[in-house]
């Protein structure tokens, strides 16, 4: 769930942590994920989901390593992948 707060976005995962997307991400990450949270509110096919963001030429992907040790932006993403489904 994303949460608008004082002009900022706050995104609240499924275990309950938020995460300031002003403050943990880049202006370059901020934008892809606005674009991926459109995708999951369409109900974007889980597999098309992922080839869209775990691939070169994004801000995000740094490689197979990117969702061992996730950043900010990366946990909002594999929280959205959970959310498609279920």
């Amino acid at each position: 769930m994303a949460i608008e707060e004082n002009s900022r976005m706050i995104y609240t995962l499924a275990n309950g942590r938020t995460i300031d997307t002003a403050a943990d991400l880049t202006f370059e990450e901020r934008n892809f994920i606005q674009k991926m949270l459109i995708y999951s509110h369409l109900k974007m096919n889980i597999d098309e989901f992922r080839n869209r963001w775990r691939a070169p030429g994004n801000p995000v992907w740094k490689g197979p390593s990117t969702t061992e040790n996730p950043t900010a932006a990366v946990k909002i993403l594999l929280d959205l992948e959970i959310k498609l489904t279920t």
